[in-house]
């Protein structure tokens, strides 16, 4: 496992772990627990995204890169079921709740 990513907080560090694995990255976060020690701790208390397989680690890394810059690579959709126009980053239909083709 390789670290990609270290994370201001343990909320930025899911939403990045869930954006890498809607792309197929599997990833494992470490350290979220003990950032609400941090300020009363000695030590570097902030969550760090790991990739589980070192082959991931450089389109993590792309990836990661468009995420901060604001660039969403995924396309928007169009939802069989009913129709709604959604954007790229939904991964099910807010107004019919299915899944994305």
């Amino acid at each position: 496992m390789r670290c990609v990513y270290s994370a201001a907080d343990p909320v930025n560090a899911e939403i990045l772990k869930d954006y890498l694995e809607s792309y197929g990255i599997d990833i494992f976060v470490d350290g979220a627990h003990g950032w609400g020690g941090r300020g009363e701790l000695a030590a570097d208390a902030y969550p760090r995204l790991f990739v589980k397989k070192d082959i991931d680690e450089a389109r993590a890394k792309t990836l990661i890169a468009q995420w901060e810059a604001g660039d969403d690579p995924r396309p928007d959709w169009t939802c069989a079921a009913c129709g709604e126009r959604l954007a790229g980053s939904f991964t099910d239909c807010w107004q019919c709740g299915a899944e994305r083709p």
